[in-house]
Parts: structure tokens; sequence; C-alpha cells
């Protein structure tokens, strides 16, 4: 993290804890399956947060967003991160181990959607959650009353936006992809490198334009075919470099 000028002050060490282990294998298309071994013993995070300020973007997603167990405390950072007005962007990134748990785990979802700013979900996500691959139906009933900008990434077939009154759909370059994993971990990374790089405010959200989404979405696309090129799980030096990162 050092090496790439990420600040490492807030990782939390709970030192009679069991670090957690992620487990990708590729089948023969190279997009990845997981297995997760984590030890959630400890019933709370001693959690120190950083000092957020307004246009600051806060990305949260994951099982752990909906972990009744860490739950208190990631919502007491995003009530903090709403008071300090910036920019929630939320990824669901629900896994098929947690299927049997939808039910106990939907308020913690639907709040999830009515914090966030921006929601990124995959076609896999909705998959697992509503049995629904039409990204209108899932848009109209899931989340726009909660989240009015909802992007969907449906792996090497398109990326579609749906923001108020743009609809738009988005190519996704023909590669030979050598690993999946990360490719949605860095297409979040995308979307927040053109936020900062276009200089959109949290007030901006309800009047981004068609070509400012065009460049958002561009960009978090470059960014995630990057790393599907590698088996690094982030976009490499040479790209950081050609895009001025």
């Amino acid at each position: 993290m050092h090496e790439n000028n990420v600040c490492a002050d807030y990782v939390n060490v709970i030192a009679d804890s069991k670090s957690p282990v992620s487990l990708a294998f590729l089948n023969d298309k190279s997009d990845a399956e997981y297995v997760f071994y984590k030890d959630y013993s400890n019933n709370h995070i001693e959690a120190n947060f950083p000092a957020l300020q307004a246009d600051d973007i806060v990305i949260f997603g994951s099982y752990f967003a909906l972990n009744p167990l860490l739950r208190p405390t990631v919502k007491e950072f995003l009530d903090y991160a709403r008071e300090q007005k910036a920019i929630i962007y939320y990824d669901p990134n629900f896994r098929s181990t947690h299927v049997g748990e939808k039910l106990k785990l939907t308020p913690a979802l639907l709040e999830n959607f009515e914090y966030a700013d921006i929601v990124r979900g995959s076609k896999d996500d909705f998959n697992f959650l509503y049995g629904l691959d039409d990204v209108d139906a899932i848009y109209k009933r899931e989340i726009k009353f909660y989240c009015p900008r909802f992007i969907y990434t449906a792996g090497s077939e398109s990326v579609e936006l749906r923001a108020g009154g743009v609809i738009k759909t988005y190519a996704v370059p023909n590669i030979e992809a050598v690993s999946t994993v990360g490719a949605g971990d860095n297409f979040n990374a995308g979307v927040v490198f053109a936020l900062m790089k276009l200089g959109i405010k949290r007030d901006d959200l309800e009047h981004i334009t068609e070509q400012q989404w065009d460049s958002i979405i561009q960009i978090a696309i470059s960014f995630s075919t990057d790393v599907c090129q590698s088996f690094a799980n982030s976009v490499g030096k040479t790209f950081v470099e050609k895009n001025h990162i």
C-alpha cells in the first residue's frame, strides 16, 4: 500500500483474530469463482475513522457492509460520511455463498442503497439477489426509489447506465482476458478517478451531463480492461503512467 501511495493509517489490526483469506479459481473463460474464509468471532470492530470533508468519496460494499456483526460500525461511518456531505458509492458485490441469507440481509441492503449516491452492481450480483438480469427491471423495481444513479456491469457483454434522464449502453472491448480477478474493483477505482479528474462534487451529481457520464464510464472500462490482461489485481504501472494517474 505504501508503494502505491495508499495511506495505511486506518487499517485496523485485531491481534487475536485470523486474517480473512480469499481464493480465486479461474474457469476456462478466465472468469473467477471465489471461496472465502473469514473469522468474525469478534462481535465488533474498534474503528478509527479517517476525517472526511465535503465531496470526499467513500466506497463501501460486499458482505462486510451487510454482516450483522459489523453493521453498527459500518452504519456509524456511513452516517458520518453523509453528515460531512461526502459522495457515497456502493458496490453490493453479493456472492453466491450468501444467497441463503438474502431475507435476513435485505433490510441492510436496502439501507445501503439509500445511503448511496451511486450504485454499481454486476450481473452476477442481481442474479443472486433477485434472479434478474434485465437492467431496466432491476433499476425500476430495486434501485431507483433509493438511488437515482445506477451502473450495471455485465462482464464482457456491456456496461449499462441509468442515471435520471441518461440511459445508455456502453460496449466493452473484446480482449483475451487472462484473469477477471479485480475487474469490478478496478472499474470502481476508475469511476472514482474519473469523478476526481472531472472535478465533480456531490452537488454536481444531479447535473452530470451525458458527455461527462461517457467519460466516467469509458475511464472505468479502461481500468477494468487493463486489469483483465494480467494476473495482477490492480492496473499496471504502464497504464498508470500513460493515463497520468
